[in-house]
C-alpha cells in the first residue's frame, strides 16, 4: 500500500496554503554577505544594507520552520569570478570592486 502523503498549511496571506510536504521545497536565493553585510559588495558599490538584519532574521526563522516541517531546502547563490567579468561593462555598478591584479574582460 502506497504511503499517504502528509498534507501541510501554510498559514499565508490572504488565505492559509495547503501543500503536500513530499512536493514542496523552500528555495532560498542569494542569502549571502555580498548582499546582506557591511563590507560586501553592494555595500561597497554603495547601495544601503542597513536594513537588512530584520530580513535575515525573518529568514532564518522561515528556515527553521520549514525544516521542522521536513521541507526540503535548497539555497541558490550566485556567484562571481574574482574579476567580476560577469557584472557588466565598465561603469556599472561593480567597476572598481574586482580583486587586485585581475581585470574584467568585456566584449
Amino acid at each position: 500500500m502506497a504511503a499517504q502523503a502528509r498534507a501541510i498549511t501554510l498559514p499565508t496571506l490572504p488565505e492559509p496554503l495547503e501543500a503536500c510536504a513530499s512536493q514542496t521545497a523552500l528555495v532560498v536565493i542569494d542569502m549571502q554577505n555580498g548582499y546582506l553585510s557591511p563590507g560586501g559588495y553592494l555595500d561597497l558599490a554603495g547601495f544601503d544594507v542597513s536594513g537588512t538584519p530584520p530580513v535575515i532574521e525573518r529568514a532564518a526563522q522561515v528556515l527553521q520552520a520549514a525544516r521542522r516541517a521536513g521541507l526540503m531546502v535548497v539555497h541558490a547563490q550566485n556567484g562571481w569570478s574574482l574579476s567580476l567579468a560577469e557584472a557588466g561593462p565598465r561603469h556599472s555598478p561593480m567597476e572598481g570592486l574586482a580583486a587586485p591584479g585581475t581585470e574584467a574582460v568585456t566584449p
